[in-house]
This record gives C-alpha cells, sequence and structure tokens, in this order.
C-alpha cells in the first residue's frame, strides 16, 4: 500500500467531494487547493492522505491476451 494525497472541498452546505487524487507528494495537493479555492468561491478545500492498493500488472499464458478467455481456449502458435 501507499500513501496518496486527494484535495477535498466542502461546500457552505457541508457536503464534501473529491476535487483531485493522486498526487504523491503533500506540496502539489496543497497547490492544487489553493488554486480551487481563488477558482471557487464559497467552498473550502483541504488536503487529506488516503491508502492505495498497489495494483499488479496480470500475465496471461499468451502475450496479446486481453481478458483471460485466451487461456482457456488454447492458441495454436
Amino acid at each position: 500500500m501507499r500513501t496518496l494525497y486527494r484535495v477535498m472541498g466542502v461546500d457552505e452546505y457541508g457536503y464534501s467531494e473529491v476535487q483531485a487524487s493522486g498526487y504523491t507528494t503533500p506540496e502539489d495537493a496543497l497547490a492544487e487547493a489553493n488554486e480551487c479555492e481563488q477558482m471557487f468561491k464559497g467552498v473550502d478545500f483541504y488536503v487529506e492522505t488516503y491508502e492505495d492498493e498497489d495494483t499488479k500488472e496480470r500475465t496471461y499464458a499468451h502475450p496479446n491476451s486481453v481478458d483471460g478467455w485466451e487461456d482457456i481456449y488454447p492458441q495454436e502458435n
């Protein structure tokens, strides 16, 4: 797992939503939050951390496989 940062926005009614995510450094996320505060008046933005699972590349029996069905039905090479 890896730690990433996202920019959250809270409007005047208390509803929050993710504005942007996937930042690897808090400085990049904070710069985005500051830019969002200038563009969207009346919305508060802050930076939040979250854990993202590392995705592994799937390997198939055939190099041109897309979804795994090629592994079930063998091809002649």
